[in-house]
């Protein structure tokens, strides 16, 4: 169920789906193809650190900065042009951040030092947020209800074929070639959207409001600052400057919501949330990026640690997963078109776990194929959860706010993900020692203190992803 229309004055109607009637299908094809630089470059950038690192002498504590200063960046700001989106019209920032996406691409590509490539890196992460926040804003403006579950199972698939390129075209170059012609491929996919985006995508029309500067302001620093907490808090617990980076934090997210109450022309509307379908499917989908994103963070080092695994199969595990859900995805969104999209989320989520703790019960010496087995069932269940839980949020919104709900829906996920590495870093390393956590492979009774860690990492992923399920049966 939606919420009544806040009382906002649409320049025109033209959000509705029937003027998008006859090419709507080519509109998502564009938005998705400029999309693709989200999960292309978020999956791929990991892979690239170890060359990065190499290149230019510097450990991997500062190599680490340059996915942190990404995530940063487009968490910090994707309030602020998602409702320029509705303001302005989504077409305007998906240009402009494409356009700032392929410029900072380059520069990143031809950095001379680690402090160019993060600061061009910090650059990519403005362009990113912008396209990101009116994506599936565009998508719900142009797809009536009874195909918008279809829309987005498309969505899930173009973003779980990226997750599978990212990694393989990023290690294929960095090998063939070197990690600078990693980000040409970045510029290449913008330049791309660019001409999609020219080509297919209307000039939606905005909205008469006033931008909130001062609020965009505060939601910045509280939640840059609480990404910068997280991402620190790996390394180094609770110390002075985490203590004091969380207090600003929350001091700054508090402004932010006196903020939003009082002003007449709010960043974002808090009757948004009094919609359970919106606010419950927020948490939901928050909750199953860091159940996957705790996963994802003791993977590796179960393939590499326990099951003495070369990269190429640490790849091939990692790329299960998107490439099961590129199936299940678009066939539950469809799905979700002529059943309760809460229930499809329930059993998504449910899947979620008992692929995981599948993991969590094999053996210190299980098979490579009984991993995967394991990480096909959650793909399974991710591609079914993603599709109607993004259905169920988008469709609570007012036409006016699909650019802001558009945004917080990303910014949620993004902060999921950071909270996902964060505990399964803490668990983990609570549970083992270091001198254990160090070793590239483990035998004997380390090994099997190593799989206890691991064990805890995996119950709490599951645990994330059964929570998520019940906040999805409330959101209707």
């Amino acid at each position: 169920m939606g919420i009544s229309p806040l009382s906002v004055p649409l320049l025109e109607t033209v959000y509705h789906y029937s003027v998008y009637a006859e090419k709507r299908y080519a509109i998502l094809f564009a938005v998705l193809i400029g999309n693709l630089i989200s999960s292309v470059d978020g999956s791929m950038i990991n892979v690239l650190l170890p060359s990065i690192s190499n290149n230019f002498s510097v450990p991997l504590s500062t190599v680490q900065w340059i996915p942190v200063i990404y995530l940063l960046v487009v968490s910090a700001t994707l309030l602020l042009f998602g409702r320029i989106g509705d303001i302005l019209g989504y077409r305007k920032p998906y240009l402009w951040g494409l356009a700032i996406f392929l410029i900072s691409s380059l520069l990143a590509a031809l950095s001379p030092n680690i402090n160019g490539l993060i600061i061009a890196r910090a650059i990519q992460g403005l362009g990113a947020s912008m396209v990101m926040s009116v994506v599936l804003a565009m998508i719900t403006a142009i797809f009536p209800s009874n195909e918008l579950g279809k829309a987005m199972g498309l969505t899930t698939l173009f973003i779980s074929v990226g997750l599978v390129m990212g990694p393989f075209l990023g290690g294929l170059l960095t090998s063939l070639i070197s990690w600078r012609s990693a980000f040409y491929l970045d510029a290449a996919i913008a330049l791309v959207g660019i001409l999609l985006a020219f080509l297919y995508i209307p000039d939606f029309k905005g909205i008469i409001e006033k931008i909130d500067y001062v609020g965009a302001f505060y939601i910045f620093v509280a939640v840059s600052g609480l990404i910068f907490f997280i991402s620190m808090f790996q390394q180094f617990r609770f110390n002075t400057l985490n203590l004091l980076v969380l207090i600003v934090s929350l001091i700054a997210f508090y402004l932010f919501l006196r903020q939003e109450r009082t002003n007449s022309s709010p960043l974002i509307k808090i009757e948004l949330f009094k919609s359970t379908s919106f606010s419950m499917g927020l948490l939901a989908s928050s909750l199953a990026f860091i159940s996957q994103f705790s996963l994802t963070f003791a993977l590796p080092f179960h393939l590499q640690r326990l099951l003495n695994c070369p990269p190429y199969l640490i790849g091939i595990a990692t790329a299960i997963f998107p490439l099961v859900s590129m199936v299940s995805g678009p066939i539950s969104g469809t799905l979700s078109d002529h059943m309760s999209s809460n229930i499809l989320a329930i059993c998504g989520s449910a899947v979620c776990a008992l692929g995981i703790l599948t993991m969590a019960i094999i053996p210190q010496d299980s098979s490579f194929l009984l991993v995967l087995v394991a990480l096909g069932i959650y793909g399974i269940g991710s591609g079914i959860f993603q599709s109607p839980n993004t259905k169920v949020v988008m469709s609570a919104l007012p036409e006016n706010a699909l650019g802001i709900g558009s945004a917080v829906l990303t910014m949620a996920r993004n902060i999921g993900m950071a909270l996902g590495i964060a505990f399964a870093s803490l668990l983990l390393y609570r549970a083992v020692s270091i001198p254990i956590m160090n070793k590239p492979s483990l035998v004997g009774t380390e090994a099997l203190s190593f799989l206890k860690g691991l064990r805890y990492v995996y119950v709490f992923s599951a645990g994330s992803s059964l929570l998520s399920g019940l906040f999805a049966l409330f959101s209707k």
